[in-house]
């Protein structure tokens, strides 16, 4: 049986054109054998442009120092080409490039101050108005946060409207609140306000506490001053409220009718710790009639100096006048003049003033009684 070969095929045949396709196909292979590689892939991504470098792999910014102007070379490793240096100051050795500033977003601390105070300005004189508003300085005091979460005196504040809002339990949870940061502790108007919220929720002790501690921050404090003075007063540490209302009325020019008050108050209550005709004893009574008339020239209608003018009389015996003293009669009936004068003015107390015109009533009588005595006694 005669063999058929591909030579014997027709050329047009698809058995001829499949061997001559193998056939090429080895040839192929075997002159990129002797170059030394096979043939690279089909590169899919497109090629940086020329001089571009790895710059996109290292920073975003534009370089306008001229790196990358010079033709790329492949990396040894076979890692992405690298730009040559050039002339341009790109090389080694060349200046580094200015850092990146950020914009500053934080308020100029001198500009936030100053709007905190005014804020907490606003609040002050709402308080202290003759009807304090409280909600005005709660509003203030508020949007002073805002612009200072950490103002001390603005947490403070807010605690000092709700005090006068007579929401003192609010008041003392943000105090309570306010007290964990250590810088409160060395605050005075957080323990002034403390204090005022002890005295209106009848914890005395613990005000007196709250006032001392903020004076001794703040030994001019006048708010807290005063009203250590009037627990010194009601707790009759005589000699401890003259000090106070001293200062107050002298190096704190504080001359309102009722600190002048308080101050001959202290003078009046010191008197006592002296016997009568002591000339320490002489000098406060004085003292004390003097601050108290102090007070009535400030405000004629401040009523508790009239009061208290009359106690004056009416406990001082002797009350002395120029080189000696009055007599208990004239002493009786000043009291008893001053205490009419009490009941015509604004916030009388009329229990208090029909108490105190009781007892001057009945002094007198008892004084015109030993004086008749004592002239019955005394006639031939």
């Amino acid at each position: 049986m005669t063999g058929t070969y591909a030579s014997d095929r027709p050329r047009g045949s698809a058995v001829y054109k499949d061997v001559t396709r193998r056939v090429g196909m080895a040839l192929v292979c075997a002159a990129l054998a002797a170059c030394g590689g096979a043939p690279k892939p089909a590169q899919t991504t497109p090629e940086p442009a020329a001089g571009s470098g790895d710059q996109g792999m290292q920073s975003a910014a534009p370089d306008t120092s001229g790196v990358g102007s010079g033709s790329a070379t492949a990396s040894p490793t076979g890692g992405n080409p690298s730009a040559a240096p050039d002339d341009s100051g790109g090389g080694p050795g060349a200046a580094p490039e200015p850092p990146v500033v950020f914009p500053n977003q934080d308020p100029d601390p001198a500009q936030a101050k100053a709007q905190v105070d005014q804020h907490l300005n606003i609040a002050r004189q709402a308080l202290a108005a003759p009807t304090p508003d409280a909600d005005t300085a709660l509003r203030e005091a508020r949007e002073a946060l805002k612009i200072d979460a950490s103002s001390l005196d603005a947490a403070a504040m807010v605690a000092f409207a709700y005090y006068h809002k007579k929401q003192y339990d609010t008041a003392e949870l943000v105090l309570d609140d306010l007290f964990k940061r250590p810088a409160a502790k060395e605050n005075a108007k957080v323990y002034y306000v403390y204090g005022l919220v002890y005295d209106h929720t009848n914890r005395p002790d613990q005000a007196v506490l709250a006032f001392q501690k903020a004076v001794g921050l703040d030994p001019n404090m006048a708010s807290a001053l005063v009203d250590l003075g009037e627990h010194q007063l009601e707790n009759k540490a005589y000699a401890d409220a003259q000090a106070t209302f001293e200062k107050l009325t002298g190096q704190l020019g504080r001359q309102d009718a009722v600190t002048l008050t308080d101050l001959g108050s202290a003078y009046r209550g010191h008197s006592a710790d002296y016997q009568p005709g002591a000339p320490e004893r002489a000098q406060l009574i004085q003292q004390a009639e003097a601050a108290y008339k102090r007070a009535l020239a400030a405000d004629p209608n401040y009523g508790p100096a009239y009061y208290n003018l009359g106690l004056l009389y009416l406990d001082a015996d002797p009350f002395p006048s120029g080189g000696g003293a009055l007599d208990t009669m004239q002493r009786l009936n000043a009291a008893k003049g001053f205490i009419e004068q009490y009941k015509n003015m604004p916030g009388v107390d009329m229990a208090l003033y029909d108490q105190r015109s009781k007892d001057i009533a009945k002094l007198i009588k008892r004084e015109e009684k030993k004086q008749k005595k004592a002239k019955k006694g005394g006639a031939p």
